[in-house]
C-alpha cells in the first residue's frame, strides 16, 4: 500500500472520529439544556459543545511557538505561514459558503444547531493530524509575484494585529467602564429570583449580578468561570421579566458564549481583508442570541412568547467586546420577534453536522500559494553543463531505476519548462504507479520531478519545493531511456 492511500486511510478515519465527535457533543448538549444528563451538567458545570472555543486561537499561538522553537527561525515561519493561509483561506470559505446557506438552515434547523455550524474550525483544525494537512502537496495552486505576496501578507498581518488589539482593547475599556459605573443589586427579591434560577440549572459557582447606569440591555462579561458578572439596566424588573432576563443570560454563561464570541473577533481579525467574513461574523453572534431565546422558550406558550418579544423591544441596547447580551442591536430585532412568537418546531440536525464535520476534514490544505516563477533551467542552472546525471524511478511492483543516458536532450527539453517556488515545501505523498524524475547538475545539486512538482537539493541551500505550471511528457521522458537497471 503506497504512502498516499495511507494519507486517505488517516483522513477518513479522522473525518469519521471528528463527525463523530461533534455529533455526540452536540447531542449530549442538547440533552443537558433539556432536563437530561443532569449528573454530566452538574460535573462540567457547562454546555459547550465538546470543546471550548477558545482553544482554537490558544492553539494556533501555541502550535506558533512550538514550531518555531522546534525548527527554528527559517523553517519555523514557513510553517506558521502555512498554517495561518491555510487557516485564513478554509476559515473565508467556509464562512462564506455557510453565509450563503444560513437562511436556508435557519429555516428548517434549530438555532443552536446554526450557532453550532460557526464552531466548524475549533474541531477541524484540533485534530491530532492537523500538519497533515499543511504539509501534504495541495491539490490547487496559485502564484503571485514575490513583491505583491510580501505587501500582501505585510498588509493582511499588520491588519489582523491592529483589529485584534483594538478589539481586545475595546473589551478591557468597555469592561472597566461598567465596573466602574455599577453596584451591586441590592432588590432582595431580585437576589432571590437569581439564586432560584441558578439552583434550578445547576450552576453553582459565583456569578455577580450588578447594577449599571451605562447600559441599556442586561449584559454578562468575564472570560474566567469565577469572574463572571451580569450587568441590569438600574430600573424595576416585574417577576416574569426578571425570570426570563435570568434565564438566558444564564444559558449564554453555561454554554461559555463570551468564549464563543472570542473567538468569533478571533476569526473575523483573521479573515478581515474579506468582506463576507466581517457579515458571516455578525450572522454568527446572531445566532448565539437566537439560540438562547429558542431554549428560554422551549416550553413556553403563546402568552409567555409575546412578553418575550415585548421584552426584547424594550431592552435593545448595544454590547461591546467580547461580552453577551439580551438584546444586542435592532439589526436582528425583526427576525428574533418573529422566531420567538411563532416558536416552530425544527430538526435538531445531528447528522448534518457530523456530515459538515467530516466533509470539512478533507477541505483543509488544498490550496497554497507560490512566487518567484521561472525557467528550471534558470533555476537549476543549466548554464554550465547542464544535467550530468539522469534516470527515473518506480515503485511499481518492485523497485526499479532506469538510467537515462541521454542527458543532454533531457537538458535542453527541461530548460524551458517554467516552475513557480512554493511558500513551504510540502511532503510529497506519491501513489506506486507514479513515476520520480530524478537529477543531478554539476555533480553537486539534485532535483527530483513528479506530478506537477520539483523538488530541488543543492550546497548551501535549503531544500526547496517547487510547482511546475505545465505537466511534463512522461511518454516522452521514457524515450530517452537507454539502460535499465534494478536498485
Amino acid at each position: 500500500m503506497s504512502d498516499l492511500m495511507y494519507a486517505y486511510i488517516l483522513r477518513i478515519f479522522w473525518a469519521l472520529v471528528l463527525g463523530s465527535f461533534l455529533a455526540f457533543g452536540f447531542r449530549r448538549s442538547w440533552k443537558a439544556e433539556h432536563g437530561g444528563l443532569s449528573e454530566w451538567k452538574a460535573e462540567k458545570g457547562d454546555t459547550v459543545v465538546w470543546f471550548d472555543p477558545i482553544i482554537f486561537p490558544i492553539m494556533l499561538v501555541t502550535i506558533a511557538v512550538i514550531y518555531y522553537w522546534i525548527y527554528g527561525a527559517f523553517d519555523g515561519k514557513q510553517y506558521i505561514l502555512s498554517i495561518a493561509i491555510d487557516v485564513f483561506i478554509f476559515i473565508s470559505i467556509y464562512f462564506t459558503v455557510l453565509l450563503a446557506l444560513l437562511p436556508v438552515l435557519r429555516k428548517y434547523y434549530t438555532a443552536k444547531t446554526c450557532a453550532t455550524f460557526w464552531l466548524i474550525p475549533v474541531f477541524l483544525f484540533y485534530q491530532p493530524n492537523m500538519q497533515y494537512n499543511i504539509t501534504t502537496s495541495p491539490k490547487i495552486v496559485f502564484y503571485i509575484p514575490k513583491a505583491l505576496m510580501q505587501v500582501l501578507l505585510s498588509v493582511w498581518i499588520a491588519g489582523f494585529v491592529v483589529i485584534f488589539l483594538a478589539q481586545i482593547i475595546s473589551h478591557i475599556r468597555f469592561v472597566w467602564n461598567l465596573r466602574k459605573h455599577s453596584y451591586p443589586v441590592d432588590d432582595r427579591d431580585l437576589i432571590e429570583k437569581w439564586n432560584a434560577q441558578k439552583e434550578e440549572m445547576e450552576m453553582y459557582f459565583p456569578i455577580e449580578l450588578r447594577y449599571c447606569g451605562m447600559i441599556d440591555t442586561p449584559l454578562t462579561v468575564g472570560m474566567r468561570k469565577n469572574h463572571r458578572i451580569t450587568y441590569l439596566p438600574k430600573q424595576i424588573y416585574a417577576t416574569e421579566d426578571a425570570e426570563l432576563i435570568f434565564s438566558h443570560e444564564l444559558h449564554h454563561i453555561q454554554r461559555n458564549d463570551a468564549h464563543t464570541k472570542f473567538f468569533l473577533r478571533f476569526c473575523n481579525a483573521l479573515g478581515w481583508i474579506h468582506p463576507l467574513v466581517w457579515a458571516a461574523i455578525r450572522k454568527a453572534e446572531d445566532d448565539l442570541e437566537l439560540s438562547c431565546d429558542e431554549i428560554v422558550l422551549k416550553d413556553a406558550d403563546s402568552a409567555k412568547r409575546k412578553k418575550y418579544a415585548e421584552l426584547l423591544l424594550t431592552t435593545a441596547g448595544n454590547a461591546c467586546g467580547f461580552t453577551t447580551c439580551l438584546s444586542a442591536s435592532a439589526r436582528t430585532l425583526k427576525y428574533r420577534m418573529k422566531a420567538t412568537i411563532h416558536g416552530k418546531k425544527k430538526r435538531l440536525g445531528t447528522v448534518i453536522l457530523f456530515i459538515v464535520m467530516a466533509a470539512s476534514v478533507f477541505c483543509t490544505g488544498k490550496i497554497c500559494l507560490s512566487t518567484e516563477r521561472n525557467t528550471i533551467g534558470n533555476i537549476l542552472h543549466f548554464e554550465a553543463d547542464g544535467i550530468s546525471e539522469a534516470g527515473l524511478a518506480s515503485n511499481a511492483g518492485k523497485d526499479q531505476y532506469v538510467q537515462i543516458k541521454n542527458t543532454a536532450e533531457l537538458t535542453e527539453y527541461l530548460s524551458e519548462h517554467r516552475a513557480e517556488r512554493m511558500i513551504f515545501k510540502y511532503n510529497q505523498l506519491l501513489s506506486s504507479a507514479e513515476p520520480v524524475l530524478h537529477g543531478v547538475v554539476d555533480d553537486a545539486a539534485e532535483f527530483y520531478i513528479f506530478d506537477n512538482y520539483m523538488e530541488v537539493y543543492a550546497p548551501g541551500h535549503r531544500p526547496s519545493l517547487y510547482h511546475l505550471t505545465e505537466p511534463v511528457d512522461w511518454e516522452y521522458i521514457r524515450e530517452l531511456v537507454t539502460e535499465l537497471s534494478f536498485l
